[in-house]
C-alpha cells in the first residue's frame, strides 16, 4: 500500500511539474499575427459644370488729413455704391462687408521720410470692401459698371460658382471610386489573386468649383466726354470639379502552383 501510494504521489508530482513548465512566461511579448496582404489603389473623378453666379469684391478708398475725415468720406461714397448695387438688381442680403480698415496711408508715410518730412503731410486711408453676389450671370458686367459709376475705386476679383457643385462633386466621387476599384482588381489579378472586401476608403479634393476668374474679364473704359462708354464684358468658362479617392482592399492569393 505504501509503495502504491508512493507511485501515485510521484505521478501527481510529475503532472504538477508538467503544468508549471508548460505555462507561458508573462514577461515574454506575444508576437503579433502576420498582417494579411492588401491592395491599395487611387482614383480620380472630374465633372465639368457651368457657372451660374458670381461674387464680386467692390472696394472704395478715401484719403484725408485725418482718420475721421477719411472714414466719413468713405462712408458717404460706400453708401452710394450700395445704392447702385441695389438698383442693379441685387438683394440686400447679397451685399455684405468683406473688409474695412482706417489708418495712416503707407504711401504718404514713405514719401514723408527725411528730408521731406516737413513738406509732405501724412494722409489717412479708409478702405471698405463689399462682397456682392450676382445670381444672374448675365448681370455681372452691369453690376461692375454700376459700382464703378457710383464711386468704387477698385474691383478686387470676380469669382464664379455653380449651384450644382454638390451634385457634381458626388458624381465625381462615384467616378473616382469606380476607377480605384478597377485598378485594384487589375493589380490583384496581376499578382495572381483576387480582390477581397473593402477595408477603407477616403477622399480629398476641393469642395466646389469656385475659382478666381481672370483673363476674360474686361473692365469699363470711358472715353472722352461725348464719346460712348463700353460696358464691362464677362465671358466665364466652364469649371471642373475634381476629387481623388484612396482605397484599401484585402488581397486573396490564388492557389499555389
Amino acid at each position: 500500500m505504501i509503495r502504491t501510494g508512493g507511485i501515485v504521489t510521484q505521478l501527481i508530482f510529475a503532472a504538477g511539474l508538467s503544468i508549471v513548465f508548460a505555462a507561458p512566461s508573462f514577461s515574454q511579448a506575444i508576437p503579433n499575427p502576420p498582417r494579411p496582404p492588401e491592395i491599395t489603389a487611387a482614383g480620380r473623378g472630374e465633372v465639368t459644370v457651368t457657372p451660374d453666379r458670381a461674387a464680386i469684391l467692390v472696394s472704395v478708398e478715401s484719403r484725408a488729413a485725418s482718420a475721421a475725415a477719411a472714414a466719413s468720406d468713405n462712408a458717404s461714397k460706400m453708401a452710394a455704391v450700395f445704392k447702385a448695387l441695389r438698383s442693379a438688381g441685387l438683394a440686400q442680403a447679397d451685399i455684405t462687408t468683406f473688409g474695412y480698415n482706417v489708418g495712416q496711408d503707407p504711401r504718404s508715410m514713405r514719401m514723408a521720410m527725411p528730408p521731406q518730412t516737413l513738406s509732405v503731410p501724412i494722409e489717412f486711408l479708409a478702405r471698405n470692401t463689399a462682397r456682392a453676389i450676382v445670381r444672374r450671370l448675365d448681370d455681372t458686367g452691369k453690376v461692375i459698371d454700376a459700382a464703378l459709376a457710383a464711386g468704387a475705386t477698385s474691383i478686387g476679383s470676380v469669382q464664379f460658382s455653380s449651384a450644382n457643385s454638390d451634385e457634381a462633386r458626388r458624381n465625381a466621387l462615384g467616378m473616382a471610386v469606380a476607377q480605384a476599384q478597377r485598378d485594384a482588381e487589375a493589380l490583384a489579378k496581376a499578382a495572381g489573386g483576387t480582390l477581397g472586401k473593402l477595408l477603407s476608403m477616403s477622399s480629398s479634393g476641393p469642395g466646389g468649383p469656385t475659382i478666381p476668374y481672370g483673363g476674360d474679364t474686361y473692365f469699363s473704359y470711358v472715353a472722352e466726354a461725348g464719346a460712348s462708354a463700353y460696358s464691362t464684358m464677362i465671358n466665364p468658362r466652364d469649371m471642373s470639379v475634381f476629387v481623388s479617392v484612396f482605397g484599401r482592399w484585402e488581397f486573396v492569393p490564388g492557389p499555389s502552383r
